[in-house]
């Protein structure tokens, strides 16, 4: 793809007297992508760009700045270091490169330059958390892990250290990434990002392309194109929480099968590890601790694993209960930004439930969501851009089903609040990226717990 280029090549570039860098956009990967180039090479010339309008940190000091629709102006530098979220098929982007500018970012600088062992994760669902417990196991085996990449620190200041990264790769990045791993999960793949793809099928060549640079793979057979993915090469490890190891066995070819019975996850059809003590049982959660087994099966202790299990009580922001008052339970699940993302995490709930729901979409298709949520809800609190085409769509499809709009956050937690008289769960699963409103889900979970914490204060 446009910008490809090899390790000896941004070498060459970065390390030059002053060197002419581009940083597109502000986040923490480019601020990450500064920290390095700033210790390997005081001199470089620095150009900031963003779409928007940012704050500066002090450290950076500029030479040229373009923001807003001007972004992309004036592009003479030897390198550009992008945002994973922009796409690099932008006009102004591949006339840079033809006039010799090197595309790049925190992604691929890393592993251009990182030379030792990483393990990599990608998926639709569920990729944070097994990072995060992919590198507690590590960590409790006595290894120096950290989770990095899209959930955790920026690639690039690992760069030069004997920390074992866990990176968690988006479509975005594996679309102009050749990742060399230790090894590499795909959790699952279903529809997403519909929005910044051109296709369902680029979204899905993005996400195996996290494989061919492994040394070995872990896949989880239960989603139907990961099994697919795997084949013509034989996984390391081969999980699924719906099959027992001879359908497994059958169908992929692995040196290791994880499977389930009741609490007890098997090893090539023999128990090894016991979950009944686990905190977070849910059904998503058992098929990440098997992904993160698999992951980890010779490159960890079997004591850590049982103990990074047993004491996950689960990431921010996903399914995370906030606080509980006159009988509502208060749950948080921002990182629920498909369609797809918020049935299964109202079908894991138990009781009556409100749910807000809305953001900016992904091109994803509301249909499953409009009849899902009469059976799983007994209403819903609608917002923005999806919310809006969401109602259109209930109206048609069950004009009987409660559900309101609102227009920010705090009038949505009290009119689903409206909806409990009798109590039950109230959860922000938005279905829909927070692009509208705010810089990111972690934000907007925020928000949402600020404004169901302040609720105990009064």
């Amino acid at each position: 793809m446009s910008g490809e280029f090899h390790a000896v090549d941004i070498s060459s570039a970065i390390l030059k007297k002053n060197a002419k860098i581009g940083l597109f956009g502000l986040g923490k990967s480019n601020l990450g992508v500064f920290k390095y180039l700033k210790g390997v090479n005081p001199s470089m010339d620095l150009t900031l760009r963003s779409d928007k309008i940012a704050d500066i940190p002090r450290n950076l000091n500029p030479s040229r700045i373009f923001f807003g629709k001007g972004a992309l102006s004036d592009i003479n530098e030897d390198v550009i270091f992008l945002s994973p979220s922009l796409r690099r098929d932008r006009h102004e982007l591949l006339e840079a490169v033809g006039c010799g500018t090197l595309l790049s970012s925190d992604a691929e600088l890393f592993f251009s330059l990182f030379q030792g062992d990483v393990f990599c994760v990608t998926g639709s669902d569920g990729k944070s958390t097994v990072t995060y417990l992919i590198s507690d196991i590590l960590n409790r085996s006595g290894f120096d892990s950290v989770p990095a990449g899209n959930y955790g620190r920026s690639l690039s200041e690992l760069i030069g250290s004997d920390i074992i990264p866990v990176a968690e790769l988006s479509s975005f990045q594996l679309s102009y990434l050749k990742p060399k791993s230790r090894r590499a999960v795909i959790t699952n793949i279903t529809p997403n990002h519909l929005n910044w793809h051109s296709s369902f099928e680029e979204y899905v060549n993005a996400k195996k392309n996290i494989l061919p640079y492994a040394k070995e793979a872990v896949i989880d057979c239960g989603c139907e194109i990961s099994r697919r993915a795997i084949q013509g090469r034989k996984a390391f490890a081969a999980i699924s929480a719906i099959e027992d190891f001879c359908s497994v066995r059958q169908s992929v070819c692995a040196e290791n099968y994880l499977t389930l019975d009741n609490s007890a996850i098997l090893l090539n059809g023999k128990p090894y590890i016991d979950i009944s003590g686990a905190k977070r049982r849910e059904w998503y959660n058992t098929k990440n601790f098997m992904l993160a087994i698999g992951a980890t099966l010779d490159a960890a202790d079997k004591k850590a694993q049982l103990s990074a299990i047993n004491e996950f009580s689960g990431l921010p922001h996903r399914a995370e209960t906030v606080i509980c008052i006159d009988g509502i339970k208060y749950i948080d699940s921002s990182i629920d930004s498909s369609p797809e993302r918020t049935i299964k995490t109202l079908s894991s709930l138990c009781g009556k439930t409100a749910v807000i729901i809305g953001g900016l979409g992904k091109g994803l298709s509301l249909l499953s969501l409009a009849r899902e949520l009469p059976r799983l809800t007994v209403g819903a609190v609608l917002c923005g851009e999806v919310g809006a085409s969401l109602a259109e769509i209930l109206k048609k499809e069950n004009s009987e089903y409660q559900f309101t709009t609102a227009d920010d956050m705090e009038a949505a937690v009290q009119k689903a609040e409206a909806m409990l008289s009798c109590g039950g769960n109230l959860i922000l699963s938005p279905a829909a990226t927070s692009f509208d409103k705010y810089e990111n889900f972690a934000e907007r979970g925020d928000d949402f717990k600020r404004i169901v914490l302040g609720k105990k204060k009064k």
